[in-house]
């Protein structure tokens, strides 16, 4: 069988996120009128469903071929449906399993337990993941002009501006260390200056200019567009006629902010940012949040297939350099 990543001394951890998921989730209900909100959820669009399932399987599909053209820059081959495979199981770890870990570890401790040095799988994941946060920063630039003409109170731009210049900050710092490694300012005898270094060096990998890093640049970016036209679908499902515009300039700093580690599957954190940041544009609380709620509730139906196929597949299936059948 697949490796199991679940420890059972993590169970107080698990506690924790969710008790915070709970109380996050509270104060997210209490800004709304809670009938008004379920109204929308109830009216949900048969056709505009279907279509957010199919943009999702789009996502998984980008995502696998990332992981496998990524894999080819640390030197191995996985097949394509294997691939697939791990992304779509990842959606399980990130959304519906009982633990404190996510997509990125269940792969990185599949990949190990499939022959990759731990190393090497640990700076695999961490380099998509910079890639990922690199290409969700370039989204939200594109979405600022937007954004800037739907705020009206100074709070909020402030807000929204210091989400955005520490997601761009963090994006330039790896700029500038993939050009200006730390041993030149004689920091390398920390533990930590040396792994950033690393990450560093493997992202410089991303700027080489040649086709393959150019298309791990615009799979990655698809992801996140797919992900906006995601929201699109429900909102209109829901009958919540939020612009697209007003989507794509403010989901993508919500869904940033959902990926703090602080909550169940970002359960709580992506509603109150959601009520919050799309309130700023005019988007009433209740819209809001029925949105965000329906984007976790397919995250979660998604996550449970890919957990059924973790559960039903073989061992053998999650291998590297052999062909998938």
């Amino acid at each position: 069988m697949p490796v199991r990543v679940w420890n059972g001394s993590r169970a107080p951890r698990l506690a924790a996120k969710c008790l915070i998921t709970a109380i996050l989730l509270c104060v997210a209900f209490r800004a709304v009128d809670p009938m008004a909100m379920s109204r929308p959820l109830s009216r949900l669009g048969l056709a505009w469903t279907a279509a957010a399932f199919f943009l999702t399987a789009l996502i998984i599909v980008t995502d696998a071929v990332l992981l496998e053209r990524m894999l080819r820059m640390f030197g191995r081959r996985m097949p394509f449906g294997t691939a697939l495979l791990y992304s779509l199981v990842g959606w399980f770890f990130s959304n519906v399993a009982p633990s404190t870990v996510g997509g990125d570890v269940f792969r990185g401790a599949q990949l190990s337990r499939a022959g990759m040095p731990i190393g090497a799988a640990v700076r695999l994941i961490v380099t998509i993941r910079t890639l990922s946060f690199s290409t969700l920063v370039l989204v939200m630039l594109l979405g600022f002009p937007v954004a800037l003409k739907s705020l009206s109170a100074p709070r909020d731009l402030i807000v929204l501006g210091t989400i955005l210049l520490g997601a761009a900050g963090a994006t330039l710092a790896l700029f500038t260390l993939a050009h200006v490694p730390l041993r030149v300012l004689s920091l390398e005898k920390w533990t930590i200056v040396r792994k950033i270094e690393t990450v560093a060096a493997d992202f410089r990998m991303l700027l080489a200019p040649n086709p393959a890093v150019a298309l791990s640049w615009l799979l990655a970016l698809a992801q996140h567009l797919l992900r906006i036209a995601t929201l699109a679908c429900l909102a209109a499902g829901l009958g919540l006629h939020i612009p697209l515009a007003i989507i794509f300039a403010f989901a993508p700093a919500a869904l940033l902010m959902a990926m703090l580690p602080i909550s169940f599957g970002g359960w709580g954190v992506r509603e109150l940012t959601f009520v919050y940041l799309l309130g700023t544009a005019g988007v009433s609380g209740e819209a809001a949040l029925s949105l965000s709620i329906a984007f976790g509730l397919l995250r979660l139906v998604v996550g449970a297939i890919g957990g059924a196929s973790w559960a039903l597949t073989s061992e053998n299936l999650f291998r590297l350099d052999a062909p998938y059948r």
